[in-house]
């Protein structure tokens, strides 16, 4: 270590013991500047004295800074241990200057992370389901920008200012779907629209529509977004989409399980299995399903054939062009198609103007209100319990059969509510529903045609223009021109 010191000599004191040599009084300036540092033989045994030398000491140093006497007073007479020498007591420090804080971005939750799901009995892993979750809604926190926190500048014993380093930067840009607001000290970035958050070049944002540039495979993994979906390609056996918005497929559609919250729309055709299925809140077009189990609140339109299928929905099936072959077809609003059933063996199922949500809609209503008639039962015994009691009518029993008796009437306004309900989801069904299946072509025997609860099996195949009517609560399958036309 280098030293800058003022060795001071000491008067002659009493001979020490050989075994400690005298200590020489000195200063010394500490290598980095930042601390002087005393060696003394005993300041205990003239406080003030050792005083006078250290503060003369630091005018010679030309010291910055140097303590007042009666600071250096008191510090001396703390540190000091009478009869022992003090060696390398720091008498004066520098301040250290103050570190800059890094600007630094916190991330909201995990959106990017690289993996698989892992399944938990098994620990097989999973290589449709990559642990990324970019699919944000509206409004959801994604970033934040703290910003960097410039530091304090420190002085060494010699009155130099010590400077600290800049703060390292950082640089985010709002891209589209995305809105910042500004705080004390931080920036913040959340959704504008529903989508999938994207991280690029120091941009962040969120795009409502997920385009995808080829197939649904295990390159990109299951599909989970809140907006809206393009597929350049094709979807893959046994992947997964699950979008909040539209979703459209410029090929075709393997096994594959797709939750839609929006219309679909296939350009190629769907080719379904028995462990997977399709769901759809809007429309639905594609070239043909096949083997497929589809769910639909819209309408389902197909341009070639439906084959060995179980379509259901609330809205219309039409294959104008096409056929329904084989399996089962269920449309609330009716059904149009070229030519119903096939030749041979194969058994096809058209049913219209049948609601297929209603029977597990009307099945939970029923059972909340036989929930509430038990509860409603147990009210009434209680109440005929306590009425038919031998003991007096005290303010206990009359304030129990007053609450009793409210608790009735709130149970019994809940029943009643549940059974209105359930006539006005009927009447909804009943008024939405179109009890007509239109045959453009072709009708094949072996072919059954139900018109809400009444059906017609079909024994001899007629090549000509049919439409299924209901007339004297019979289905009647009748020429279709003038006066049997489908409904507008």
């Amino acid at each position: 270590m280098s030293e800058t010191a003022i060795p001071v000599p000491e008067k002659a004191e009493e001979p020490r013991e050989p075994s400690s040599p005298p200590v020489e009084y000195r200063l010394t300036i500490r290598e980095d500047k930042m601390a002087v540092l005393l060696d003394h033989p005993d300041p205990a045994a003239d406080v003030h004295a050792a005083v006078d030398r250290i503060l003369a000491s630091f005018v010679e140093l030309e010291l910055a800074d140097a303590p007042d006497g009666p600071d250096l007073e008191d510090l001396l007479t703390e540190a000091a241990t009478p009869g022992e020498p003090l060696l390398g007591f720091p008498i004066a420090q520098g301040r250290e200057p103050i570190a800059p804080v890094d600007g630094h971005l916190e991330w909201a939750r995990e959106f990017f992370t690289e993996g698989w799901a892992i399944d938990e009995e098994s620990g097989a892993i999973d290589f449709w389901e990559k642990l990324e979750r970019r699919s944000v809604h509206s409004g959801e926190s994604l970033l934040t920008m703290v910003h960097p926190v410039e530091g304090v500048p420190g002085v060494n014993v010699l009155g130099q200012e010590l400077t600290p380093p800049k703060p390292g930067k950082i640089k985010v840009r709002c891209g589209k779907g995305v809105e910042q607001s500004e705080r004390e000290g931080h920036t913040d970035y959340r959704a504008s629209v529903d989508g999938r958050v994207r991280w690029a070049d120091g941009t962040i944002a969120v795009d409502d529509v997920y385009a995808i540039r080829g197939d649904v495979s295990l390159e990109t993994g299951n599909i989970h977004h809140t907006g809206s979906v393009v597929i350049d390609g094709e979807v893959s056996a046994g992947a997964l989409i699950e979008a909040d918005g539209d979703i459209v497929v410029k090929g075709m559609v393997e096994a594959a399980t797709i939750i839609c919250g929006g219309a679909l729309t296939v350009a190629g055709g769907i080719l379904g299995s028995e462990d997977t299925h399709i769901a759809v809140t809007g429309e639905l077009r594609a070239k043909y399903i096949s083997e497929a189990r589809v769910d639909g609140l819209g309408d389902i339109t197909v341009a070639n054939e439906i084959a060995h299928s179980m379509i259901r929905t609330r809205g219309k099936v039409e294959v104008e062009k096409g056929r329904i072959a084989g399996g089962e077809t269920v449309a609330l609003r009716g059904i149009e198609v070229a030519e119903a059933g096939a030749s041979g063996s194969t058994h096809t199922l058209l049913v219209a103007g049948v609601d297929y949500t209603l029977r597990e809609k009307l099945a939970q209503r029923h059972q909340r209100v036989d929930q509430l008639e038990g509860t409603l039962k147990k009210i009434v015994g209680v109440q005929d319990k306590v009425q038919q009691s031998r003991q007096a009518m005290t303010e206990t029993l009359s304030a129990k059969l007053a609450e009793l008796s409210e608790k009735e009437e709130i149970v019994a306004q809940a029943v009643a509510k549940e059974k209105e309900a359930i006539l006005r989801i009927t009447r909804t069904a009943l008024a939405d529903a179109v009890e007509e299946i239109v045959i453009l072509a072709e009708l094949w025997s072996g072919t059954t045609l139900q018109l809400g609860e009444y059906k017609h099996n079909v024994r001899s195949s007629v090549q000509r223009p049919r439409i299924a009517q209901i007339k004297k609560k019979k289905v009647h399958v009748l020429p279709l021109g003038d006066g049997n036309m489908p409904e507008e």
